[in-house]
């Protein structure tokens, strides 16, 4: 366990001895496992405690207008909603879901505090991960702010793709759609739109990004 919270964002620069140490030995945290599709956390429920994931993979989901709108989904050992955790409003703003097989570690809110009071490593990783949060929400604004789905795909090939990694997984071409708050058809009409002009190659589980600087002239 105390290995992967190794990885985990908020203990970046403790080894796992030290995170053993810092937090084993008062043991003021709970271990809670999931199954696929257990409802981890409902949306408007009181955030009292910092969720880490220590095996599996959840997404958040949102209804709106009768329509349920899934949220990125986030793998061991990222943190579960921390900006929520502290301030005025503590609730969560979505439904997290398990993804398969889940294990997932609280920590109270007040021991959090307690934690980054006696350790400063771990108050200024905290800080990182909440400015972090609120850079990646503000590009998340303004990606929906565009008015057309082609433009939203090709924000999003380019923000996922480089000059060296030009491919883009795609397990589910449903997934996507509904990231991009679209039908799977409208999507699909999209992406054959963009392959007639060779701006990019479907292939089985991926889409391959063949033209950056077209993809950049649908956004001008």
């Amino acid at each position: 366990m105390y290995a992967i919270l190794a990885q985990c964002p908020l203990f970046r620069g403790l080894t796992a001895e030290q995170i053993r140490e810092t937090i084993g030995e008062r043991g003021e945290f709970s271990l809670t496992e999931y199954k696929d599709k257990d409802c981890i956390a409902h949306r408007d429920t009181a955030y009292s405690g910092l969720m880490i994931i220590l095996k599996g993979r959840v997404h958040g989901e949102m209804v709106s207008g009768g329509k349920t709108i899934v949220v990125d989904p986030i793998e061991a050992p990222q943190l579960i909603a921390p900006a929520f955790l502290f301030g005025g409003y503590n609730k969560l703003p979505i439904d997290v879901i398990a993804d398969g097989d889940v294990t997932i570690m609280t920590l109270h809110r007040g021991y959090i505090f307690e934690l980054m009071q006696a350790n400063v490593l771990i108050m200024s990783n905290f800080i990182d991960i909440i400015s972090n949060r609120a850079n990646v929400w503000s590009k998340k604004i303004f990606f929906l702010s565009f008015r057309s789905l082609k433009e939203k795909v090709a924000t999003y090939l380019l923000e996922h793709t480089s000059e060296e990694s030009g491919s883009v997984p795609v397990p589910d071409i449903r997934e996507i759609a509904e990231y991009f708050d679209a039908t799977r058809s409208a999507l699909q009409t999209v992406l054959m739109e963009l392959e007639k002009k060779h701006l990019i190659r479907s292939e089985a589980s991926s889409i391959a990004v063949l033209n950056r600087k077209g993809l950049r002239d649908i956004l001008k």
